[in-house]
């Protein structure tokens, strides 16, 4: 019990009502546990702020625009006969109403699954990105034009011979876009490598547009190579979330001391909502 205490110490702060907490009855040493695991949490969405831009303070209304994502707007039971029905939660939800955790698992997971996607296209088709370093989302629609416009100036049966000089003009363009990227230059040469790639890097784009009101910033996350890693902090922060749920069964009342409130995923996250002064 004591050594439950100053786990709690540590991590409410000395001024904490331990005699409170203690009179719910409920397991200090499980809520201990508990708010471990919601400072992962917290340690896992800084992370992802400085890293992705991905934010786990959704607000109200952002998760309500976010309902459009049909995997976050349906949720589908099944009765004893098997029937389905499928419920949308945006002809329940007010916009101003809270974030609760089963939605913000719910922004997780489909998160994580587009992430997902990506990262095994990325290690199945690309061994490595020839453009990686250097690709933002607003250069694709020039990049395109470009690989476009070689590709009709490779004339049948004789290739570049007749159309070079264009050609050499849209390639010096191409190379001032990409000045470190070796690999892409010239540009003929390596055509069908950098389409795939552009391939690529448009799905990219639809996620990152997808994904945008919760701040994520794909194409930094593809220039400084860490897809991986946010996928990883993704699920951490994931498994974190289930256990301070899970556990939450047996902690209500201490819980609700602290100010912790399931129908509002902010206070998993937010200092300012229930402070944590260990972190």
């Amino acid at each position: 019990m004591e050594n439950a205490k100053n786990s709690l110490r540590e991590i409410l702060g000395a001024e904490a009502d331990l005699d409170a907490l203690e009179k719910t009855g409920e397991p200090l040493d499980l809520l201990a546990e508990t708010l471990g695991n919601m400072q992962r949490c917290r340690k896992v969405r800084i992370w992802l702020v400085d890293n992705s831009g991905i934010d786990a303070l959704v607000p109200p209304a952002v998760f309500h625009g976010l309902l459009s994502i049909r995997e976050l707007n349906t949720v589908e039971t099944a009765n004893r006969d098997l029937d389905v029905k499928v419920t949308r939660i945006n002809e329940s939800r007010n916009e101003e109403d809270p974030v609760n955790t089963a939605n913000f698992n719910s922004i997780l997971r489909e998160m994580y699954r587009d992430l997902a996607a990506l990262n095994d296209t990325l290690n199945k088709e690309f061994p490595s990105l020839v453009l990686g370093p250097e690709i933002s989302g607003d250069m694709l629609d020039r990049c395109e034009s470009y690989t476009a416009s070689i590709r009709s100036l490779d004339l049948r049966g004789v290739g570049f011979l007749l159309t070079g000089w264009k050609v050499a003009s849209i390639e010096k363009s191409f190379q001032l876009m990409f000045p470190k990227s070796a690999g892409a230059h010239p540009l003929r040469k390596n055509l069908r490598r950098v389409e795939l790639e552009l391939a690529f890097y448009r799905r990219c784009l639809e996620v990152n547009i997808k994904w945008a009101p919760v701040g994520m910033d794909l194409f930094r996350v593809i220039r400084e190579d860490r897809l991986r890693l946010v996928l990883g902090n993704l699920e951490e922060m994931g498994n974190a979330v289930w256990n301070v749920v899970y556990n939450g069964l047996r902690l209500k009342k201490s819980l609700n001391l602290i100010g912790v409130r399931f129908e509002d995923s902010r206070t998993l996250f937010d200092d300012s909502l229930v402070s944590l002064p260990a972190i």
